[in-house]
């Protein structure tokens, strides 16, 4: 008996199907999804069966071989038996290989494609999807449960079926050669199933320790990572850290020793089994031989029949909770594939097009939960062209009115327009592709400077070159060790904070958009470099569209008007100079500010 179908059996409980029944809608889903592979499927299936069939053979051949060949002294009957015999052989390890290779190749392939489509689908979700998910949930659907798909389609569809033809062929062939030697096989079967459930419950409790002490040590591993710098600052830390980790990866090492102790035993307690009933048929078939009521030949035929039942026998008693754990990950990759965006397209949604920059908030409610809203009833008016800031305390809503205004979340009341159209009539394709965004943590990809910068987009080198010349970029660039084709390490890692932000403005400027918007996009920058983003904002930008997201008041002086938002409303809007002749919450943001610089100072 194989270790993954117990495994699979003792580990099914803690799965995300805890006590649910066999899910026959679910298996029908599963098997309208595969239509696709049926006749690839069909391959192995016909080469277990052609295995099948010559496995069932070489016993009753090796009877020939004995009862004529041998004991009665024909040798052309032995001669052409035993020619037989290798000939079977020969075909079965070419079957089994064919068996075993498509196998392999029909999982791969189900699990290549169904990632695939599971990664395309990604990019169809709403952020709400990924603000509810973490992402080692989303990356355990796309990697470990299309692996589950995979294997329960090969190894598990054709198994099942390999091991209820073997199960019958050996049956069928066992109650013709012996009736009596079969119905004492069969009695052996009540007791392996009474072992396998026996075993299986004592596991249950070891395997859920197992997987309590892995997550801990995952998560040991990722403090360890995501606070490298930290551990490496505070020496003490550091030793801590090897200390925990050592003691959770021991803690990991003994639970999985008692469970591996416990699953080990099973094979034994099997083949102990197996063992008892060839010894039982070697008694009893031994008494019908002397008898004169059966042949040695089939006693000898009798014994491989025997080891064909076993096999498929323990499969089956296995299979029901093998197959159950498998579908909960298949249900995970179903449910994945079948998750709607909350913010979708209107079938007769428009192009955004010839844009000139006016955006209107009209009475904007939202709440990432409905109940607790974020935003409370704004009205604003940005024209186009305006260079807009918005400032104001943390969570007051700040970043939220951006999310809304590129439709990543719709609001519960009210209406979001650009050009006097709600966005939710417009194409997002095309909504986004009129607005520039520079976050206060942009992401980089894997791939040259360049790419970066392009991210996609057909576009020449040298308008490149000009973007980040505009913005004082191109010097830093230059300076590089292959200046636009340097490499950038996975985030960015190789660039500090800053420069990573430039990149970003110049991403956004190469998109040549009529909005643009700065989300904090300063706050990691130095002086010299904010001063330049000052500059490009003033002069570059200036029949653009500009709404600055601000913490750092200095990039919020020098703006057409700003607005000052707290706890999801607009209470003051003004210049720069207006709004501190006003000695309200501007005011005192400035003061507060500006007293800690003098203070750095």
């Amino acid at each position: 008996m194989s270790h993954w179908h117990f495994k699979r059996y003792i580990t099914s409980e803690l799965e995300e199907s805890k006590g649910r029944g066999f899910d026959y809608s679910l298996l029908k889903e599963l098997l309208r999804m595969l239509k696709p592979y049926k006749f690839k499927i069909a391959i192995p299936l016909m080469a277990s069966f052609v295995g099948i069939i010559t496995s069932l053979i070489l016993p009753y051949v090796t009877k020939i071989i004995v009862d004529i060949g041998i004991v009665n002294r024909n040798l052309d009957v032995l001669v052409k038996m035993s020619l037989l015999y290798l000939l079977i052989l020969l075909i079965s390890w070419i079957i089994s290989f064919l068996r075993s290779y498509y196998m392999s190749w029909l999982a791969n392939r189900v699990i290549y494609d169904f990632r695939e489509r599971m990664f395309q689908h990604l990019h169809e979700l709403d952020l709400q999807y990924f603000s509810e998910n973490t992402a080692g949930k989303i990356i355990s659907r796309i990697i470990n449960d299309t692996e589950s798909l995979g294997e329960v389609v090969s190894s598990g569809a054709i198994d099942l079926i390999s091991s209820i033809l073997m199960l019958g062929g050996a049956l069928f062939i066992m109650v013709r050669l012996s009736l009596e030697l079969s119905v004492l096989v069969f009695a052996l079967i009540p007791l392996m199933v009474i072992t396998t459930v026996i075993i299986a419950k004592k596991t249950r409790k070891a395997y859920l320790k197992t997987r309590e002490k892995i997550a801990e040590v995952t998560s040991e591993l990722e403090k360890t990572v995501a606070g490298a710098k930290e551990i490496q600052t505070f020496i003490m830390r550091k030793k801590l850290n090897i200390q925990e980790f050592t003691r959770v990866n021991l803690e990991n090492l003994r639970a999985t020793l008692e469970a591996t102790k416990l699953t080990s035993s099973m094979r034994p307690i099997m083949n102990l089994i197996r063992a008892l009933g060839l010894c039982l048929i070697l008694w009893y078939g031994g008494q019908l031989l002397l008898n004169g009521k059966l042949t040695i030949g089939t006693l000898i035929a009798f014994f491989g029949y025997v080891d064909m039942f076993f096999r498929p026998v323990i499969t089956l008693t296995m299979f029901y909770n093998t197959i159950q754990a498998a579908l909960a990950a298949i249900e995970r990759v179903i449910e994945f594939l079948k998750k709607e965006p909350r913010i979708k397209e209107k079938d007769d949604a428009i192009e955004l097009t010839d844009v000139k920059g006016e955006i209107v908030f009209e009475d904007v409610v939202f709440g990432y939960e409905p109940e607790k809203p974020v935003i409370k009833g704004i009205s604003l008016k940005i024209r186009a062209g305006e260079r807009v800031a918005i400032v104001g305390p943390t969570g007051t809503g700040k970043t939220t009115l951006i999310n809304l205004l590129m439709r990543f979340y719709d609001p519960q009341r009210g209406r979001v327009l650009i050009d006097g159209i709600d966005v939710r009539d417009v194409k997002i394709s095309s909504l986004r592709k009129n607005i520039g965004y520079i976050s206060q943590e942009p992401i980089l990809f894997s791939g040259t400077v360049m790419d970066n910068i392009k991210l996609g987009r057909e576009v020449d080198d040298r308008r490149v070159i000009e973007v980040c010349k505009l913005i004082g970029l191109h010097e830093f660039i230059e300076r590089l060790p292959q200046g636009y084709y340097t490499m950038i390490r996975e985030g960015g890692k190789n660039l500090s904070v800053g420069q990573r932000q430039l990149i970003a403005f110049a991403r956004a400027l190469l998109m040549n958009p009529k909005i643009l918007i700065f989300d904090e996009a300063a706050s990691s920058v130095d002086p010299e470099t904010e001063i330049r983003l000052q500059r490009a904002i003033s002069s570059i930008l200036r029949e653009k569209t500009c709404i600055i997201i601000a913490h750092r008041l200095s990039m919020a002086r020098n703006v057409d008007r700003i607005v000052v938002m707290d706890e999801g409303r607009i209470v003051e809007e003004g210049t720069h100079e207006e709004l501190l002749a006003k000695g309200g919450l501007y005011t005192k943001l400035y003061r507060l500010q500006y007293s800690r610089v003098t203070l750095r100072a």
